[in-house]
C-alpha cells in the first residue's frame, strides 16, 4: 500500500500547519512504511530520498498569494495524476487544501475555518474565496476528514454540512525532546535584551487580536517592570496599526518584535517569560500555548475556540474582548509567586496528554481505513 502525503505549504521557516506536517509526516515514517511525500522542501523531513516526490517551491507559503494560487493550481491539475500514475492507495494532504476531482481517495486535514469565521479581518481574499466555495466542494469528496480540535469539528459541521461520521479529531502535539522547563534562559534573554516579560509567539495578524494584548498590557505597564514581547512574522497593515497603538499607550521600548526565532531557541523563550499570553479570536488548535505548557510556562489564553481544550484547567482563560480581564489575568501570575508555580505544574501535565506519536498512530488508521483495496 502507498500513502501519498500532500505537503506544499512547508518552507523553511515553518508556522502553524508546517510545524503540524514536518512532525506529523517524520512521526508517521516511524511508523511504516509505504509513504511517498509531495514536497518542494525535502530537507524538512527524515525520510529517504526515495520517499519524496519533488514539486516546485512556487507553492511555499513564503511566496504570499501567488503561492497559495500556485499550490491550489498544482493540486487541481497535476497532483491527481501524478497519484493515479504512481499507483497511489491513498492521498493525505497536511493542510486544509485538496483535489475537487481526486482520482483516488483523498484525506484532508482542516485546521480552522478562520477565513469564513472572519472574513473581514482576512488579509487575502482569493483565500476568503477559496474556503468559502472550493473547500467544502473538496471536503465532499473526501473519503474523511481530519479536524485538528472538537471545535474545528463543529465549526466544519456547522458551516459546510458535512456529516459528523466522517470527520476524525485527532490533536497535534509537541516535540518532546525540545519542548521541556530550561533554567538555563540566559543566553536568549541577553541576545534579546530582556529581563523580565511577558510572552506571545505567533503570526501577527488581525485575528489574533494582538492589538487587545498590547492595550490589556498597557493597563499594568505602570505597575510591573516587564516587557511585552511579540514573537512572529507581522502583517505589514496591521503591523503599522500596532505601532501607532503601542505610541499613543507610550509603550515605546516596552513592546518587542523579535520577529522569527529559531526553533532551538524557543524552549529558552518560553522558559523565561513570566507569562505566555494569546488572546486569539479564534484557534483551530493552538500550538504555541502547548509549547509554552511543555515548558512549564504559565499560560493564559482565551476562552473561545480550540484553546479550552488544549489549555484545560491548567491556565487561565479570558474574555479575548476584554482588555482588563486580560491585564488582571497577568498581573495575578505575576504579582502571586504560589498561583504561578501552580500553573507552571499543571501545565507540564496538561501537556503530557498531547503527542505526535499518538496523531500519527491515529492518522495512519484512518488513511489504511480509507486506502483503495
Amino acid at each position: 500500500m502507498s500513502i501519498a502525503i500532500c505537503a506544499p505549504i512547508v518552507e523553511p521557516r515553518p508556522t502553524g500547519v508546517g510545524v503540524y506536517s514536518i512532525n506529523l509526516i517524520n512521526e508517521m515514517s516511524r511508523l511504516g512504511d509505504g509513504l511517498a511525500l509531495y514536497t518542494s522542501y525535502p530537507e524538512a523531513f527524515n525520510l529517504g530520498a526515495a520517499q519524496v516526490r519533488g514539486i516546485h517551491p512556487c507553492t511555499r507559503p513564503q511566496r504570499g498569494r501567488r503561492g497559495f494560487i500556485n499550490r491550489i493550481l498544482w493540486m487541481q491539475s497535476r497532483l491527481p495524476l501524478r497519484t493515479l500514475r504512481n499507483g497511489d492507495s491513498v492521498l493525505f494532504s497536511t493542510g486544509s487544501e485538496g483535489s475537487l476531482l481526486p482520482l483516488v481517495p483523498q484525506v484532508v486535514t482542516v485546521h480552522d475555518l478562520i477565513p469564513i469565521l472572519f472574513p473581514e479581518l482576512h488579509p487575502h481574499p482569493v483565500e476568503v474565496f477559496f474556503f468559502r466555495y472550493m473547500l467544502p466542494q473538496i471536503l465532499r469528496r473526501c473519503a474523511a476528514v481530519i479536524a485538528v480540535s472538537e471545535s474545528t469539528k463543529r465549526d466544519v459541521i456547522r458551516l459546510y454540512g458535512t456529516p459528523p461520521h466522517k470527520i476524525h479529531v485527532i490533536y497535534e502535539g509537541f516535540d518532546e525532546n525540545l519542548f521541556r522547563p530550561c533554567r538555563d534562559t540566559a543566553g536568549v534573554r541577553q541576545a534579546l535584551g530582556l529581563d523580565r516579560y511577558i510572552h506571545y509567539a505567533g503570526n501577527i495578524i488581525p485575528h489574533k487580536n494582538v492589538a487587545r494584548l498590547v492595550e490589556a498590557f498597557s493597563l499594568i505597564a505602570d505597575r510591573v517592570p516587564h516587557r511585552l514581547v511579540l514573537q512572529g512574522r507581522r502583517g505589514a497593515d496591521y503591523a503599522a496599526y500596532l505601532e501607532r497603538l503601542i505610541a499613543e499607550r507610550g509603550l515605546e521600548g516596552r513592546v518587542l518584535f523579535p520577529g522569527y526565532i529559531p526553533i532551538e531557541q524557543l524552549p529558552q523563550l518560553y522558559s523565561g517569560a513570566s507569562a505566555f499570553v494569546t488572546v486569539s479570536l479564534s484557534e483551530g488548535f493552538g500550538l504555541p500555548p502547548l509549547e509554552a505548557m511543555a515548558c512549564g510556562t504559565p499560560v493564559i489564553a482565551s476562552n473561545t475556540s480550540s484553546l479550552p481544550e488544549v489549555v484545560g484547567d491548567a491556565g487561565i482563560l479570558v474574555d479575548p474582548g476584554s482588555p482588563q480581564q486580560i491585564a488582571d489575568a497577568m498581573l495575578r501570575v505575576i504579582e502571586d509567586e504560589a498561583h504561578r508555580d501552580e500553573l507552571s505544574r499543571r501545565a507540564v501535565e496538561q501537556a503530557s496528554r498531547f503527542s505526535w506519536r499518538r496523531a500519527a498512530e491515529q492518522t495512519l488508521g484512518v488513511l489504511r481505513s480509507e486506502a483503495r483495496g
